[in-house]
């Protein structure tokens, strides 16, 4: 979750500050990344050439690559809402382009980033076909994927199957209850540019 959020934040800065001729393609890149389907077999195939394939690092990079679109979306709108003149005032103060973004947009960016981890966070913890596909086996089974294998091993025991649904369904459902306000928050916060 932190690549992800380091990552996407850093990358709209760029595309939000620096205006180039590769800004059109890259702004389309990320779209695209939204919009289209991601393609399993080649996927797995670049997985396996990289070794990660069937382990959590792979799966980890995987959930990184698209939930990126995403992220970087939500960071590039609520970027567009801070002047510029605080990237002034620091380029002024002295610093360079790491402490610029460390030491004050960063920091300026709480809300979305908080709304990011906590639905980027959902959405992995309910996601099904990821680990399906490129972490398969047992040792490296999710929680969605308990729930597939118990569901499809106990065919009759309903009680214990909806005990592991209602324990499947708490932790996002308490997430969600802690943090609905900074959800919103940061939601709304790059949709009016002022």
């Amino acid at each position: 979750m932190t690549a992800l959020v380091v990552l996407g934040a850093m990358v709209a800065f760029v595309l939000q500050r620096r205006r180039s001729r590769l800004t059109g393609l890259v702004n389309f890149l990320v779209l695209a990344g939204l919009i289209m389907p991601p393609a399993v077999v080649p996927t797995i195939w670049v997985l396996q050439r990289l070794g990660l394939f069937g382990g959590m690092p792979g799966l980890i990079l995987v959930e990184i690559a698209y939930g990126l679109s995403f992220t970087v979306l939500l960071f590039r709108a609520f970027l567009g809402t801070v002047p510029r003149e605080l990237d002034e005032a620091a380029v002024l103060d002295g610093a360079g382009p790491f402490r610029l973004f460390f030491r004050v947009i960063l920091p300026l960016l709480r809300p979305v980033t908080v709304t990011i981890i906590v639905v980027q966070s959902v959405t992995i913890f309910n996601d099904f076909t990821n680990p399906l596909y490129f972490a398969p086996g047992d040792q490296n089974a999710t929680v969605q994927l308990t729930l597939f294998n118990f569901q499809s091993q106990n065919l009759t025991s309903y009680n214990l199957l909806f005990m592991d649904i209602l324990l499947i369904t708490i932790p996002p459902l308490v997430m969600y209850l802690f943090f609905n306000r900074q959800i919103v928050a940061g939601m709304t916060s790059g949709a009016v540019k002022g």
